[in-house]
């Protein structure tokens, strides 16, 4: 019987560029061949755009450490912030689904007021 020859998963993370892109970047490489993407190689606020990298590197596992990170710009560019925290969070779930892949994706708690006395959950209102 003939092996096929070990492939290494692709591991596709975005806001490589990132506090938290960077260090998954390299944490994850000896596990497969990261495709690690900035704003320029995977602009997450552009739905069709982000579905079309996904759908060109078929990424095994998808890794989102991307974000709207501008906290205090967040009220008042709202349809971008939805656009990169929300939407493409969808989109990628989307796409991981349709690819049977793996999804991690990274968030933050500064969407609550801090005055709980343990972990935030998903339920917790914002």
């Amino acid at each position: 019987m003939q092996r096929k020859p070990f492939t290494a998963p692709t591991i596709l993370v975005t806001g490589s560029n990132g506090q938290v892109g960077f260090e998954l970047r390299r944490s994850l490489a000896p596990l497969g061949n990261v495709v690690a993407l900035d704003r320029a190689g995977c602009d997450l606020s552009k739905a069709e755009g982000l579905r079309r990298v996904v759908r060109e590197h078929r990424p095994a596992v998808i890794v989102n450490a991307g974000a709207y990170t501008a906290v205090d710009k967040a009220e008042t560019d709202s349809d971008l912030a939805f656009a990169v925290n929300g939407v493409a969070a969808g989109v990628l779930a989307e796409e991981a689904i349709a690819l049977g892949s793996l999804l991690v994706h990274y968030s933050t708690d500064y969407v609550f007021d801090g005055t709980a006395p343990g972990a935030y959950v998903e339920k917790d209102a914002v």
